[in-house]
């Protein structure tokens, strides 16, 4: 991947786009097509689009205090995210278990 962009890739359905400025990777999912789970509107507590981050976790926001609450209260692996808060900011390639 070119370490100067924000492509998000969708492993394995070989989905991917650049992500625009500020844009989470639930956006990126919504603008590819890319079928993620979302009940809450994107405010980060419904916890139904969880990505892993199979490469580029240093490519995404910090968790946000909202991603880290619902993360423990699920028992989120580290390599977890929340879609609707992890803003790109480089590349990075996220699968789920349902692809």
């Amino acid at each position: 991947m070119n370490t100067q962009s924000r492509i998000v890739n969708f492993s394995p359905l070989g989905l991917e786009a650049e992500a625009k400025a500020d844009e989470t990777v639930l956006d990126v999912a919504r603008r590819t097509g890319a079928p993620l789970g979302n009940a809450c509107g994107a405010v980060g507590i419904c916890a139904r689009c969880v990505v892993r981050v199979l490469d580029g976790a240093e490519s995404l926001s910090p968790p946000t205090a909202i991603e880290t609450r619902v993360a423990a209260r699920n028992k989120l692996d580290p390599a977890e995210r929340l879609a609707c808060q992890a803003v790109v900011m480089g590349p990075c390639r996220v699968t789920t278990g349902y692809w």
